[in-house]
Order: C-alpha cells, then structure tokens, then sequence
C-alpha cells in the first residue's frame, strides 16, 4: 500500500523528469506539467490547490487491484503520471466554494497504457467516496459494446476489493451503492431514456470514434444540478479527421499553448511532435509514458516490423494506436498532410484574362454543387472553386462540415430555401466563367439539370461546353493527373478549405487494369469539388491530346508544290 506522502513524492518527481528532460516527452506533455506549475504561482487566483484532497483521491486506488493479465490479483498502483492527472482532477478546488475546479478532463494517450483502468477507479471513486448522494456515474462510448469496456473493468475491480465489497452491490447492468442511491452504468447511443440523466461523472471512452456529439450534449446539459460533475474524456487518435472530437482537440491544443483559455478544462496528451521519426523508440516513449511497464519494448518492435512490412493500413494503425497520431483512413486518396502543402496566397485579380479550364458536377437540387476553374498556364496551376448550397443544408449540418464558418468565410455560396436556386446559381456562374479565357467547360451529361446547360448556352457558353462522360477510362487519366500535381506540389488550392475537406474524404476504385475512378459509395463524405477537379482537368487533357494531333497531323500531310 502506498503511503499518501510516498504518491505526493511520485508526482514530483514526475514533473521533475518532464520539465528536465530527463523524460522523454513530448511538447503538449510539457505544456500541460509546465500549466500546473504556472497555476500554482498565482496569487490572488479563483483556484487553489488542496493536497489533502488530491491524496484522498490517490490513495482510494490502494482499494483497487489488477483483475486480468499478468499483474491479475496484484494491488493496483498508480505511474507517476497516472498520480499526476488524479493529483490534478481532485486537488485543484475553486476559493468561492470549495468545489473543483475542473469540470472537464481529456486525457490522450497510446493503447495499452492502462487509460481505461485509470478512468474506471476514477469512476468507482466518484460514486463512493467523493460525497454525492444520488451519484449516477456513467461510462459512455459510440456503441453499447465500448461503452461496456470500462463499466465492466470497474466491476471486476470492485468485485475483488475487499472494501468495496463491502459497501457495493453487483447487478447485471449496474454497480450501485444502497446507502447513497448511487450507481454506475454503461451508456451509449442505444441507451433508453436518456433525458432523464443527471450525471456526477461521465467516462467518455475512445472519443475520436464518436460520429455526433449527441450522446455527449445529453450528458453535459444533464449535469447542471451536479455542484462538482465531471466530464472525462480518454482517447486515442483516429483516423476520422471530420469527427467532432478532432475538431475538439485543436482548442485543447490551443488551452496547452496558451492562446485560450478555460480554467474548469483539465488536458494532458501524449503524443509525438512534429518531424518525430516514428520508427524511433524515443518517438515510441513520448506517446507512452507507460513504455517499459505495460508497453514493453519488444511488443513496439514487433508492431513497427509489422507496420514496415505490411504498410498500408497496418502502419496506419500502428502510428495512430500505438503512437496516438491523427492519420487519414489508409484507403483515403491522399493525405491531408500532402493535399496541405498544396496551398499558396493568390490575388485572384491575377487570374482574370488566363487561359482556363472548368470542371462542373451537379450532385442534385438539394446538395453540394460545384464548379472547379483550373489554369493550366499560370505560375502554380490554380484550382479556384465555386460551391453551391441550399440555406436548409447550413442549417441541417448533415455532413458535419463547417457549413456555417465556410458561408461566413466566403468559401461556400448559400441560396435562399430548401433547393438550390438554380437561376442565382447559373447567374454568378457566368459571371465568374466570363472574368477568364475559358477554353473548355466538362460536365457529366448523365447528371445535369436541363436549367443549368440552357443558362449557359443562353449565356454564350456553347461553343465550350463539353460533354464529359464519367466512365472510369475518361476520370483515370485526370485523377492521375491530379495526384500527380498534389504529390510533386506542383498546384495551388488557395487555402480553400472545403476542397481540402473533400480531398480528405475521397476513396479510389481501381479496376484490373489499373484505372481509377471516385467511388462515392464508399468515399466517407461529400467530394464533389474534387469531381469538378477531375472533370476540368480531363477536359485540359483532351483539348491538348486535341490539339496536338492537328499539329501532327497537319505536318504529315503538308506537302511542297512545285511552280
């Protein structure tokens, strides 16, 4: 058992370790040691830091044993930095009241580091020794069968406690306290009823699998009557770079630097910096405070052997879990981090007399349309894109885009209604196509509305609009064309960042013989600038391909006549 002055000497030390380096860890890891440190020397602060109640919290896990795996039946004690984030969560308290400070609590961190058996003794703490009659703690997850994982860790702890034993009662879906009317159970998106919750403490597991944030808005707005609730978040990366928590995480990352602040937000991630070599095993440890206790060094060789040879998904996989990195789906076209680099200032102004080429595709009524402009011969080949939306789409937000900030931001074009206006749209087409040297404008004829191409042809436009089939022989070669560019860095999206969230949604089919196509069906999300892109680009081609055969052409048949 581990004496409270012996857990106070383990968190020292551990921020001794992190803040001299002698640790290898990581800049967020750094930030958020160097943000206690910092808050402790403020004087006069709403806050301050009650050690008598942080050593409460610690020593609660000298209840609590390992119940599988190797160290099964052995008491259950904490790392160092698993004292650190308990010392924080419990000991910081507010001056007006007494209560904590922290409502909120997000902790990043590779697998197999023992995150979900710390949030389960946090759990099991808050329903039986933090005060709150009535607790109701939760473990909640995407679906039923994560939410189980931690509620079910916390039994199988609890059961073999002998002092919880004492004071809990097991049930099939509960873990209750009869003296206090608490329990703790699992939630999820399937859970019945879930209006009627008032949670003290929420376990929200494996947050960058959540879709929605349905399950966590019900949860925060039923705390309200709580006087200290807590949220706490684990997590590893992702690949889902349009899931909320992402989105999320780039305010925790801000609250680490400084740039914003939220005092009732506590955060702690591990992870590597940026240019970290990810075959290095000082890479490995910044991700994994646990390396070496429950990460040994020959599970990570073995995993980055697998992830060398098999790449593909399997390096995916082990630089998101076992490095807690944000990666794009393997199946994705290409990455976020490449199509990114793809992006330089551009007055547009500069564009207006180019030579260009227009891409069009007319998803439906209802949708995303969109109109992609490609200038082939000027300096960084530019992509400047039109996208057209109907009013309801903003407010519906179905496709967990950034509609609104986009409208706002002047990237997307929003018609009144609940249909696009098709005569507004052609309208600030034809007055976009008339500001360059169009030379070709490409669209599918299979999905064009008939208002459409008559606005153009009424608007002068038909001698450039060209009917651009979308069989996979005529969008392979542009779409290679296209990865071509991105990967070389040889385009310009013009910090568009509607065209860079399509990018990161699209997946390639390929047939036999190496072609390839968008498939729709299993891209994760809208890409029809993307398509726009292809299209434009496949009508440069043709042109060209075009062209140069009347040059050959004309050569071969020009012949010298005699006087």
């Amino acid at each position: 058992m581990i004496k409270a002055e012996q857990y106070k000497s383990k968190v020292e030390e551990y921020i001794d370790r992190v803040i001299s380096g002698k640790r290898m860890a990581g800049r967020y890891e750094i930030l958020a040691v160097k943000r206690y440190i910092s808050d402790l020397s403020k004087l006069g602060w709403d806050y301050y830091f009650d050690e008598k109640a942080a050593l409460m919290a610690l020593q609660f896990f000298n209840l609590l044993k390992h119940f599988e795996g190797e160290w099964a039946g052995k008491d259950l004690d904490l790392e160092g930095w698993q004292a650190f984030i308990i010392w924080n969560i419990f000991g910081w308290k507010k001056r007006s009241n007494d209560k904590r400070r922290f409502t909120y609590a997000d902790i990043l961190v590779a697998r197999k580091n023992g995150k979900t058996t710390l949030a389960a003794g946090i759990g099991l703490y808050m329903l039986t020794l933090d005060g709150e009659r009535g607790a109701q703690i939760f473990s909640a997850a995407v679906d039923k069968a994560q939410a189980g994982i931690c509620w079910s860790a916390a039994r199988e702890m609890s059961k073999i406690s002998p002092a919880l034993k004492k004071i809990l009662k097991h049930y099939h879906s509960s873990i209750v306290v009869e003296a206090m009317v608490s329990s703790f159970k699992s939630l999820s998106k399937e859970t019945k009823n879930k209006d009627g919750l008032n949670p003290h403490c929420a376990i929200c597991d494996e947050r960058h699998a959540w879709k929605t944030n349905e399950v966590y808005d019900v949860i925060k707005s039923g705390m309200g009557a709580r006087s200290q609730p807590l949220i706490l978040s684990i997590s590893t990366a992702g690949f889902d770079m349009d899931a909320p928590y992402f989105k999320d995480m780039k305010v925790l990352y801000e609250i680490l630097e400084g740039s914003k602040s939220r005092d009732n937000q506590f955060i702690m991630i591990y992870q590597p910096d940026k240019g970290d070599d990810w075959k290095d095993p000082l890479t490995w440890e910044k991700a994994n405070p646990n390396y070496g206790v429950s990460v040994s060094e020959d599970y990570f060789k073995g995993e980055l052997e697998d992830a060398i040879n098999k790449g593909s998904t399997t390096e995916v996989n082990f630089k998101t879990k076992n490095l807690n990195l944000w990666v794009d789906a393997p199946d994705v076209w290409i990455s976020d981090e490449i199509v990114a680099e793809n992006n330089f200032d551009l007055d547009y102004d500069s564009l207006i007399g180019e030579e260009c080429y227009a891409g069009l595709d007319l998803a439906s009524h209802i949708d995303i349309n969109a109109l992609a402009l490609f200038f082939p011969k000027y300096p960084t080949k530019p992509f400047k894109f039109l996208f057209f939306v109907p009013e309801s789409k903003v407010k519906e937000n179905e496709d967990r885009a950034d509609y609104k900030v986009w409208k706002e931001q002047g990237w997307l074009i929003v018609t009144p209604g609940d249909m696009i206006d098709i005569d507004l749209m052609v309208s600030i087409m034809l007055n976009e196509l008339r500001k360059y040297n169009v030379k070709n404008l490409s669209f599918d004829p299979f999905k064009s509305y008939h208002g459409v191409i008559q606005g153009f042809q009424n608007g002068g436009l038909s001698e450039i609009l060209d009917e651009y089939s979308q069989r996979i022989v005529n969008m392979s070669e542009p779409a290679k064309e296209i990865q071509r560019m991105i990967l070389a860095r040889e385009t310009n999206l013009i910090h568009n960042p509607v065209i860079r969230w399509m990018f990161r949604n699209v997946v390639m089919y390929q047939d036999a013989n190496e072609n390839i196509r968008p498939d729709k069906r299993k891209s994760s999300g809208k890409i029809d600038g993307v398509v726009s892109m292809i299209n434009a680009v496949g009508g440069y081609l043709s042109k060209t391909a075009e062209q140069n055969s009347k040059k050959v052409y004309t050569q071969h048949t020009l012949r010298v006549i005699p006087d």
